[in-house]
């Protein structure tokens, strides 16, 4: 999820999409859309009986109204607000507001795949049924923006105090919670974490410093800062915290061959990562072997910040997938790199530089994640493209069939003028309507 914001200088963590005004207040809604793996158990409405038989059981393959109350379980004040959304692997966080006798409340509820806490906390009774019980968790603030991983999440988090902060739970295997040490005393401990406060992060920042946006790899954490600035932590293996060397990382390491370079945002879903310059230039790093570091060649693994040429059209949005990436121009044309259903067509699975779809313009925002692609354009009708799956993961209503070029997607719960949120994993897609 992201805020686009008209000033360059900071990198929002929530994208506003509204065609009223030019102001871009913080984004509240009360209507939530998803579909794909465990959405089945939240919708409003029971499953079609024309329902492709192989989609799998907790799944739907087009949007569908989620009920909040089932969300959080239990009843939701009507004024509730969704300030953030997240989506992962196999999981999913919806965070909620309310004012209640004077006071602000937020609660953080997640569904999907919990084993190692993901979801911020554990199923207080594990006898349950795990996939249509939520998780719901108290936050002490206002959470602004949240990414999630293969087995873990994070967010920023904006304290009653004013202040911001990161919180984050999971799996801590790789360090990819930025917590400290990589050998706990348990391997339960390495393994499962819940929603904690990055406090490491504190003392590595500056004065006024402050996170404003975090993403989540498989296994790796990249933070933003209001400065400008990145950090890194987690699997470092394939170079994906962009420190020069081949090693993981069990806290916040800042990007320093980015400190000259003032980041405006910065994309990661698998194992690399992409950071927009404020003056509109792209760096990429981390594994890069199916070509999709965009600069005409594979490269097995990019240890340090590689910057990409580009010269069509300054760059506006980023947005790293698994084996490919995109680019949104600021004339709403997307360009693609990498390897799989880039959007191209069935006859063109692979390319080594920035190549446009053709016919595809008029774009707000562009999303990716290991395997697929999503994009929004600028009237807010959402188009779909990527390898399909058993869950109906590309929400076009299909089942294990991949979409060679974008498809557009039922979108009916909600207005071209609605402004909207939005949060894509690998088999979750959620959209937020106020």
């Amino acid at each position: 999820m992201w805020l686009l914001a008209r000033s360059t200088r900071r990198a929002w963590p929530i994208v506003r999409l509204s065609k009223q005004g030019s102001g871009y207040a913080r984004a509240k809604s009360t209507s939530v859309v998803a579909w794909g793996a465990f959405v089945d158990r939240f919708a409003t409405s029971k499953r079609c009986d024309t329902e492709n038989p192989y989609l799998e059981a907790h799944a739907r393959s087009r949007p569908t109204q989620l009920a909040l109350d089932r969300v959080f379980g239990g009843p939701v004040d009507a004024n509730i607000q969704i300030s953030a959304m997240g989506a992962g692997m196999g999981h999913a966080l919806v965070a909620g507001t309310v004012l209640s006798n004077g006071k602000l409340q937020t609660k953080l509820a997640g569904f999907g795949l919990n084993e190692s806490y993901q979801l911020g906390n554990a199923h207080i009774d594990a006898t349950i049924d795990r996939f249509g019980k939520p998780v719901v968790s108290p936050v002490d603030g206002t959470v602004e923006q949240i990414a999630c991983g293969r087995e873990h999440s994070a967010m920023v988090v904006k304290g009653f105090d004013g202040a911001r902060r990161v919180l984050v739970c999971g799996n801590n295997a790789y360090g990819q919670l930025g917590l400290g040490s990589l050998s706990p005393k348990s391997s339960d401990g390495l393994r499962r974490h819940a929603l904690s406060e990055l406090s490491m992060l504190d003392d590595m920042l500056s004065e006024g410093e402050e996170p404003v946006k975090v993403q989540c790899g498989l296994d790796h954490t990249v933070i933003l800062t209001n400065k400008g600035r990145v950090f890194a932590m987690g699997w470092g293996d394939d170079g994906q915290l962009g420190t020069g060397l081949q090693a993981s990382a069990d806290q916040p390491m800042c990007v320093v061959s980015l400190e000259e370079t003032p980041i405006a945002d910065i994309s990661s879903s698998t194992d690399f990562t992409l950071a927009l310059s404020v003056d509109g230039r792209v760096f990429y790093w981390g594994n890069a072997e199916y070509g999709q570091c965009m600069v005409g060649k594979k490269i097995d693994k990019i240890l340090t910040r590689m910057e990409v040429p580009f010269d069509n059209n300054r760059v506006k949005g980023i947005a790293a997938g698994g084996c490919h990436s995109l680019l949104l121009t600021e004339a709403g044309q997307v360009f693609v790199c990498g390897y799989g259903a880039l959007g191209l067509g069935p006859d063109h699975i692979s390319t080594l530089q920035p190549t446009p779809i053709k016919g595809f313009g008029n774009i707000e925002a562009i999303f990716a994640s290991t395997d697929r692609c999503l994009a929004v354009d600028r009237e807010h009708h959402v188009y779909s493209w990527g390898l399909g799956n058993s869950a109906g993961r590309l929400g076009d209503g299909t089942v294990a069939t991949n979409a060679f070029t974008p498809t557009l997607i039922s979108t009916d719960h909600f207005s071209p003028a609605d402004p909207c949120l939005v949060a894509l994993g690998n088999d979750i897609a959620l959209i937020a309507s106020l």
